[in-house]
């Protein structure tokens, strides 16, 4: 009865480990869908821009949700800093959200991506400087991911649409981009 409960419990166990983490990217995942809804209802209800920021280092990767009276981009919040010194002055700290690596899942941008995303406080979307480079914007995108084949991709487009899917090549389910 030992060895056999032994064999099951070996055979089990690895695809329990798999089915925890991608509960977690999927956790994490609906937050970070949540927290984008948050952040646009923030913005117009406060009338001030408000900014999310995605950073890593080596322990972790973060974001950060911050508001501020104009759409600048430059000295934005740091979500890796300690708590009561991540925002300076004329910035204010909405939600923050810290994902050690020992947990699998981090979030992600693209490298070839602006950051921060910037919303605008009179329409809930992306803050577009003209109309000549609305015509050029694309969506941002934030990912979430395990690895290359577990990974969720969220857009918001310049009116504040949200799309979640995951590209074709990974195994999560879901739509695919």
């Amino acid at each position: 009865v030992v060895a056999l409960v032994a064999i099951v419990v070996s055979l089990a166990g690895p695809s329990f480990s798999n089915y925890i983490v991608m509960q977690r990217l999927r956790s994490v995942q609906a937050q970070l869908v949540t927290d984008l809804n948050y952040a646009r209802s923030e913005s117009v209800s406060r009338g001030t821009f408000v900014q999310m920021r995605v950073q890593s280092d080596t322990t972790q990767t973060c974001y950060v949700i911050y508001s501020r009276p104009d759409a600048d981009v430059t000295s934005p919040c740091d979500c890796t800093a300690a708590e009561g010194s991540r925002c300076g002055t004329g910035r204010t700290e909405i939600k923050t959200v810290q994902l050690p690596l020992g947990n699998q899942v981090k979030v992600t941008v693209p490298s070839t991506q602006t950051d921060p995303l910037t919303i605008s406080p009179r329409t809930g979307g992306t803050n577009m400087v003209s109309v000549t480079e609305a015509l050029n914007v694309t969506d941002f995108v934030v990912g979430t991911e395990i690895d290359s084949q577990r990974q969720f991709r969220t857009s918001m487009s310049p009116q504040g649409r949200l799309v979640v899917c995951s590209p074709t090549v990974t195994t999560v389910g879901g739509t695919a981009c």
